[in-house]
């Protein structure tokens, strides 16, 4: 089974990091252009809001940790960083699910945008962008430059790690643009 693992998590993980993708583009463009649709979503988010970030931010956990214990890839220090920035965040849904505390979003945010940075230099450092190196593990054959996963070459793992802190702030924005409206006496 491991063996198994070993060989299909590039692909399995990068097919599920592809389609969420796609998933949150086909969702924010129907949003954008739909106001029927714009209400149906913002409804579904607004009453799912807990569970779908309890998943998603699991996601990012079970696959890191698939990368690193069963994969064998070595995280290197910007992994760390976001791994610091990602899973307190599922110990504070996983509580925020069990007492029904929607209010817990606004302390996910700030973890979301540190974690999007890092994740989004490491990005381009693996990509190729020469934007200067601010960290010596990011340097050439540093450490952080190493791209173990590039599947449909822009998939790495600071790319998944980035996509999973960006759909967190878009739920917060989405969650909160319905609130407001149920507030002010709209559907």
């Amino acid at each position: 089974m491991i063996q198994f693992i070993q060989a299909n998590a590039s692909t399995v993980v990068g097919l599920i990091t592809l389609l969420s993708n796609i998933v949150f583009v086909a969702v924010l463009f129907a949003i954008g252009i739909h106001a029927d649709t714009r209400a149906k979503m913002y409804q579904f988010i607004h009453k799912y809001i807990l569970e779908l970030l309890f998943w998603a931010i699991m996601s990012a956990v079970i696959g890191s940790l698939i990368y690193s214990e069963i994969v064998g890839f070595p995280a290197c220090d910007l992994c760390w960083y976001q791994r610091l920035f990602l899973y307190p965040q599922a110990i504070i849904v996983l509580f925020a699910m069990r007492r029904k505390d929607k209010g817990v979003i606004d302390y996910l945010v700030p973890l979301s945008i540190i974690g999007a940075i890092l994740a989004s230099y490491q990005s381009l450092v693996q990509w190729g962008f020469t934007i200067g190196s601010v960290l010596d593990c990011t340097a050439t054959d540093g450490a952080c430059a190493r791209v173990y996963v590039n599947e449909y070459s822009y998939i790495t793992i600071p790319f998944m790690s980035f996509s999973v802190f960006v759909y967190i702030i878009a739920m917060k924005y989405i969650y909160y643009s319905h609130d407001k409206k149920l507030k002010n006496g709209g559907k």
